[in-house]
């Protein structure tokens, strides 16, 4: 009987040395929580940011399609000319002005009724395309911060004052996003659009 107690007596020692005291509970629980809240908030911010970068990609994808189509446009034209919208009135640039403004007007053909008119709407900010063959007037892009968004240049880049051959359609669109529209984001948000264009038919 005694070496039974002895052996039970020493086996109760051994559990009790095997079980967490209480601050070692304590410490292992708020280890373990500070990890899970790691955890979560890297997901929270990823999210966060992948979020930002969709609304992003969604905003500007009518205005890329737009752009693209535009460019199309282009390539096949009979003839473009850059200048100033005022007033629902589109003015070209003529000889010995710089070819910067914020309209764009391109002839498919040699009849000059028939266009289509990009121009920068610069009460709403907005990009509208405007199309004599449907007669409709459509915003492609918005929130858009530069005036002067069309630019005819040379095949380095610089600015013309005339319509020469080998000339090249430049298009810039700059874009600002307030934090407000974009909560996600803690600052406000800008980005660029760009693209250039040679015309195929060179007047």
């Amino acid at each position: 009987m005694k070496l039974l107690e002895l052996h039970s007596s020493l086996a109760r020692k051994d559990r009790s040395a095997a079980a967490f005291t209480l601050p070692e509970a304590l410490i292992a629980t708020a280890l373990f929580s500070m990890l899970v809240l790691g955890i979560v908030s890297v997901n929270l911010f990823g999210l966060r940011w992948y979020q930002l970068g969709q609304n992003k990609m969604v905003i500007t994808d009518a205005a890329r399609e737009a752009v693209g189509r535009m460019s199309s446009e282009l390539r096949n034209c009979n003839n473009a000319y850059v200048g100033d919208v005022s007033n629902g009135t589109f003015l070209a640039h003529v000889d010995g002005e710089p070819q910067v403004g914020n309209g764009l007007v391109i002839y498919a053909t040699t009849n000059t009724n028939s266009f289509v008119l990009y121009y920068l709407n610069g009460t709403n900010q907005t990009l509208n395309r405007f199309a004599t063959d449907i007669n409709t007037n459509v915003i492609i892009a918005s929130s858009i911060t530069n005036t002067n968004i069309f630019q005819v240049q040379d095949y380095l880049g610089n600015v013309q004052s005339n319509y020469q051959n080998s000339r090249v359609i430049f298009c810039s669109l700059k874009f600002y996003m307030s934090s407000l529209r974009l909560p996600e984001s803690p600052s406000p948000v800008n980005y660029q659009l760009q693209t250039a264009v040679a015309p195929r038919s060179q007047n």
